[in-house]
């Protein structure tokens, strides 16, 4: 009769649970040695590169958050703490104002929590069985974040203080628990373990910005260390979605959506409206960009596939954009005229514009996650619909790494092996759609310009655009192409100058004179002298035809010849005298 009755208690205290805390994060009996442990961090663990987390110096995004929507509603309050000698903590308001007084962080009776099945079933006056909880009643409606001091005890790598069991219950008067009030931007969470069990199995909830819950399910991710942050961008808010999306070496991240450990109360954080595209104009100039125009009915995001390879499914050659948009009014997305992988698309190509209105787009960012063997699976929440496809890409770690055209199912996606993910920023993103319009094919227009080079030598000529071009220059040849655009020839001409050989006209030689016959000379030129003579010059007193060919070292020449008569030698008479 025994092993029934031990069944039936922790079935009891599965099933029967009314706390916000470890029950998601560490939701099944056999993690309760770790696998989901808040960290408090005052920049301890591994030197400080997580950052600080629900301590005085963390930042408005590094806090434990709960939301108190009526002075009716009260706080129970329970926790176990490990690696720390003494520890306080207080509540304060938004604006950092004290609303409960500093309290050493219980190690018995109120508000000690000592094992996991009290842990999970939450506060005794809620929950039968559950734990003693400390009991707060807020001053007023509002957001609040509890805080703690702590002197470290050092424990496995001198790391900071962890909270083994948390629980913070937020009930109503009649002490009926109210989930989906806790969430922190970043949170800071442990598994506590090594190769063989880091494991973290729980589920976190996302609230983007523009109201839409997704459920992160963490399907057995294998990290030590961990922070969790969900914003609309990826790895930084600086560059383009479509590089700051990319996973990338290092710790790249930063926090904007609230992230809760249940559904958030609907009460409190009510549901977002889908929103939708209306219509889609491209326009298609002839200086290669077009202009897409985007009219939607809610302010919000716009995927943007320009689908250029005629092959199914997103090709190394497609174009994917994505841009926030207003509602009610004409956006305007440029596309520059290339593909994906930067060539210039040709006048004349078919392609296809598909436009889809992305509603609660997530991305989750995650630091030195070393494996995670079976990917996240993620649930839309609400507003209802379909479950959202999960994309990633890790093509600045390895060519192969990514997945565009969208994974769901119920198994899991975007997965890698142990140490892959090992001091790495691994980036999973999804979203919520709500009308993919019917695609636009068009054929795509473009003018073309054709620049060319060529060189003549002085003296010569080069036939473009209809004449006989012989001095330097830009000439410029248009014309129009089948789909209505100028296609423009541009040629730049340059006339290099050659050898100056003038010899002036024929000449006769008076009796004993002689005629220098010059070229222009300069440093590796080559003569050619009918002579036989290769110098810059050759000194003539006889007659005959004279000519040189001369060749300067870019590639001219010059060259011209001269008839020469010399007057004949009068023969001398004798003088005859009388």
């Amino acid at each position: 009769m025994i092993k029934p009755i031990l069944i039936l208690y922790a079935f009891f205290f599965v099933c029967s649970v009314f706390a916000e805390g470890t029950k998601e994060l560490m939701p099944f009996p056999s993690d309760s040695v770790g696998r989901g442990v808040i960290i408090v961090s005052k920049g301890i663990s591994s030197g400080g590169v997580y950052g600080h987390f629900a301590v005085s110096t963390a930042p408005e995004d590094s806090r434990i958050w709960f939301k108190i929507n009526s002075t009716s509603e009260k706080v129970y309050l329970g926790m176990k703490w490990i690696y720390t000698n003494s520890a306080n903590y207080v509540i304060k308001r938004a604006n950092g104002t004290i609303a409960k007084p500093s309290a050493p962080v219980p190690t018995s009776g109120a508000g000690f929590i000592n094992n996991y099945y009290k842990a999970i079933a939450g506060p005794s006056n809620v929950a039968t069985g559950g734990y003693t909880a400390i009991l707060w009643n807020p001053p007023s409606a509002g957001d609040y974040y509890i805080e703690f001091e702590y002197t470290t005890a050092g424990g496995w790598g001198g790391q900071d203080a962890e909270l083994r069991y948390f629980d913070l219950t937020v009930a109503t008067s009649g002490n009926v628990a109210i989930p989906g009030r806790v969430y922190s931007k970043n949170w800071f969470l442990s598994t506590q373990g090594g190769t063989a069990s880091d494991i973290f199995r729980g589920k976190l909830y996302s609230y983007s910005d523009d109201q839409i819950v997704t459920e992160i399910n963490f399907n057995g991710i294998r990290p030590y260390f961990f922070r969790v942050a969900c914003n609309p961008n990826g790895c930084n808010n600086t560059e383009p979605f479509d590089q700051a999306r990319k996973s990338r070496t290092g710790n790249s991240t930063y926090a904007q959506y609230k992230i809760f450990l249940n559904n958030p109360d609907p009460n409190v954080y009510p549901t977002g409206i889908m929103g939708a595209v209306t219509s889609v104009v491209p326009i298609n100039d002839c200086d290669g960009t077009m202009d897409i125009q985007v009219n939607v009915n809610k302010s919000g995001n716009v995927s943007i596939l320009v689908d250029i390879n005629p092959l199914p499914g997103y090709q190394p050659e497609d174009i994917l954009l994505s841009a926030d948009v207003v509602a009610n009014t004409p956006n305007i997305i440029t596309w520059n005229g290339n593909n994906g992988l930067g060539q210039p698309v040709p006048n004349g190509t078919s392609v296809d514009i598909v436009v889809t209105y992305i509603n609660g787009l997530t991305n989750l960012p995650m630091y030195d996650i070393e494996a995670a063997p079976s990917g996240f699976v993620i649930n839309l929440v609400r507003p209802t619909g379909p479950q959202p496809l999960v994309y990633w890409d890790d093509t600045n770690l390895w060519a192969t790494g990514f997945n565009f055209t969208g994974c769901g199912g119920t198994t899991g996606c975007h997965s890698w092996p142990y140490d892959n993910g090992d001091v790495n920023t691994m980036n999973t993103w999804w979203y919520s759609l709500s009308t993919t319009l019917a695609p636009i094919n068009l054929t795509y227009r473009r003018s073309h310009f054709i620049a060319l080079n060529h060189e003549i030598c002085n003296g010569e000529s080069y036939f473009f655009a209809g004449a006989q071009q012989t001095t330097s220059g830009v000439y410029n040849e248009v014309y129009t192409n089948f789909m209505g655009c100028d296609s423009t020839r541009s040629l730049t001409l340059n006339v290099k100058p050659g050898p100056a050989v003038d010899f002036g006209p024929d000449t006769t030689l008076c009796q004993g004179a002689t005629l220098t016959l010059q070229a222009t000379t300069g440093v590796g030129f080559v003569y050619q002298w009918s002579t036989g003579a290769t110098s810059s010059s050759i000194t003539v007193s006889t007659t005959g035809l004279y000519s040189l060919n001369a060749t300067a070292p870019n590639g001219c020449s010059g060259s011209d010849e001269i008839y020469v008569i010399a007057a004949p030698v009068i023969p001398t008479k004798p003088i005859k005298h009388n």
